[in-house]
Formats: C-alpha cells, sequence, structure tokens
C-alpha cells in the first residue's frame, strides 16, 4: 500500500487545460482596463496639480488681501465721516468769511460817506459785491435769494453815493443789518 501511494503521488500532473479564448480576452481586458484606470488617476492628479492647486492658492490669497482691504476700510470709515463734518464747517466758515468780507468793505464805504467822502467810499462799495456774488453762489436757495436781494440794494447805493450821500448811507445801513443777521444764521448752521 505504501506502494501504491507513493506511486500515485509520483505520477507527473496533467497538463493544465489551455484557458478559453473568452479567458484571455477577460485577461486582456483587465489589464487595458488597469492601465486605462492609472491614466486616468496620473490625469487627475495632474489637472489637480497644474491647474486647482495654484486656484487655490490664489483664492486663498485673495482672500487675504480682501480681509486686509475690509479692515483698511473699517479704518476709513469713521475719517470719512470727519472728512465729511470738516467740509461742512470748511463750507460754513468760507460763508460767514464771505458775508464777513462784504460787510468789512460796506462799513468802509459807509465811514467814507459818513466823513463826506463820497467819491471814496464807491470803490469799498464796488469792492463788496465780490464776495456777495461768491456767496450767493454757495449759499442754500433761500439764503442765494436774500444775498441777491443785497445785491441788488448794494447796486442801488453804489448809484446814488454820487448824487444822494443820505440815500446812499441808508441803503448801506440796511445792508449792514442784513449782513449782520446772515453772519448770525451761518454762526448758529454750526
Amino acid at each position: 500500500m505504501t506502494q501504491e501511494v507513493s506511486a500515485e503521488t509520483s505520477l507527473p500532473a496533467p497538463p493544465p487545460e489551455p484557458p478559453s479564448r473568452l479567458t484571455l480576452w477577460l485577461r486582456r481586458a483587465m489589464v487595458w482596463a488597469a492601465g486605462a484606470l492609472v491614466v486616468f488617476a496620473l490625469g487627475a492628479l495632474g489637472n489637480w496639480w497644474f491647474q486647482v492647486r495654484p486656484q487655490v492658492a490664489q483664492v486663498q490669497q485673495l482672500t487675504a488681501q480682501l480681509e486686509t482691504a475690509n479692515q483698511e476700510l473699517e479704518v476709513l470709515r469713521p475719517k470719512a465721516a470727519d472728512a465729511d463734518r470738516l467740509q461742512a464747517s470748511f463750507d460754513q466758515a468760507e460763508l460767514q468769511l464771505l458775508t464777513l468780507q462784504a460787510l468789512a468793505r460796506v462799513h468802509e464805504a459807509r465811514a467814507a460817506l459818513a466823513l463826506g467822502e463820497g467819491s471814496r467810499g464807491r470803490l469799498p462799495a464796488l469792492l463788496a459785491d465780490a464776495p456777495l456774488a461768491r456767496l450767493q453762489s454757495l449759499a442754500d436757495p433761500a439764503a442765494a435769494e436774500t444775498v441777491g436781494a443785497m445785491r441788488a440794494r448794494l447796486a442801488m447805493a453804489i448809484d446814488e453815493i454820487e448824487s444822494n450821500d443820505f440815500a446812499a448811507q441808508g441803503d448801506l445801513e440796511i445792508l449792514a443789518n442784513g449782513l449782520y443777521e446772515l453772519v448770525r444764521e451761518f454762526s448758529s448752521a454750526e
């Protein structure tokens, strides 16, 4: 019996069956599919490396710049409000200055008329029109209308300086009172 078992084990194994055509085709298909899968994976990896990764970095950089700009904007907003407030103050001061310049010229003309030197009072009266004209262009519509009436009164006073000192003096006094009112109005608007 020992001989029989050893004879069985010593017999050469029958040759394996050759693979069928279907099996060979499936093996080739699997190799091609694995190769295609590797190529696809390499393409996806290359796409991520050369396109997506730089864009992600760029988006991160732009986000950081946007955050920096927003922080700077938050710092500048109060300054813009201060600038608006200062501009309004400046505009108000300019209106006051123009009113005071016109008032000084009117007082100079009134002083010349009071001293009996009407011809010397004509030039300051003429010079008073320039600040009034600028004031009329800068003031709000209601004040601009008032300044327009003052300019008309000044023109009447200039015409009267040579011929009727008393009437010119009265017109200049009314004009000075109106200018005082404008100064008070512009001072209270601050």
